[in-house]
């Protein structure tokens, strides 16, 4: 009889071990999760690769979920594996408040309507599976939400960053100038109708062309077919 109970000892404290190692994981994890998105956020440079770290980071704790399940959980479910919620939704959060204050997109419809497929079919999902929670509708809700925020924010840089196609220089004349209202959004300038865009639109610029623009200035457009397959422009002030 002492042998079995030796072995289920050995069996829990094997266990013990390895939920506080997820634990010591996740904690760092979650810093630097929290870290990167404050960063992105306040002071997005170097942008690429700010953006490139906001998108893995959700990745890495599905790939941490899946390949030691038992160990971590995301947000969803109880127990007490390792919760890597925070880690998971501070990206995705981030992410998703940079692609839509940055990103210059000539339509937001086809990322948007990505975005919302994506979420619906992780609810629906997430409704088969996790049985449990159907009566905390809100929880797997939240979720959804979380996961189009990613899916949204991704698609979209991905559009932009990973863009090698030839560029179309356009013309248009800046109309007015709008500041960012805090220090996450970004710097506007309202441009008269060009090329596709047939009615005033507003254009994201950095800090330093909002700088030098002036209304009634020519505004220089590179327009671009996106990664894709979403068009996407950038605007200054023409010398």
């Amino acid at each position: 009889m002492a042998e079995p109970a030796n072995d289920l000892n050995r069996v829990r404290e094997s266990r013990a071990q390895a939920l506080a190692w997820a634990q010591r994981f996740a904690a760092a994890l979650t810093l630097a999760a929290v870290i990167i998105a404050l960063w992105a956020l306040f002071r997005p440079q170097p942008y690429g690769l700010l953006m490139t770290l906001l998108i893995a980071l959700p990745l890495l704790t599905i790939i941490a979920v899946i390949a030691r399940r038992g160990l971590f959980r995301i947000g969803l479910g109880s127990g007490y594996e390792a919760n890597l919620g925070t880690a998971c939704a501070m990206p995705a959060c981030a992410l998703f408040a940079r692609s839509l204050f940055d990103l210059n997109l000539v339509s937001w419809l086809p990322l948007t309507a990505f975005a919302a497929a994506i979420a619906i079919v992780f609810l629906i999902a997430a409704l088969r599976r996790e049985v449990h929670l159907r009566r905390r509708w809100w929880r797997l809700l939240a979720a959804a939400l979380l996961t189009g925020a990613y899916a949204f924010g991704a698609l979209g840089q991905a559009d932009v960053l990973l863009d090698r196609s030839p560029q179309s220089m356009l013309r248009s004349r800046i109309i007015d100038k709008q500041p960012g209202r805090n220090r996450v959004a970004s710097h506007h300038l309202t441009l008269a109708p060009w090329g596709p865009m047939t009615a005033p639109n507003d254009a994201t610029v950095p800090r330093e062309v909002y700088d030098a623009a002036e209304i009634d200035d020519t505004a220089c457009i590179r327009l671009h077919d996106g990664a894709l397959g979403m068009a996407w422009f950038a605007a200054t002030a023409c010398q």
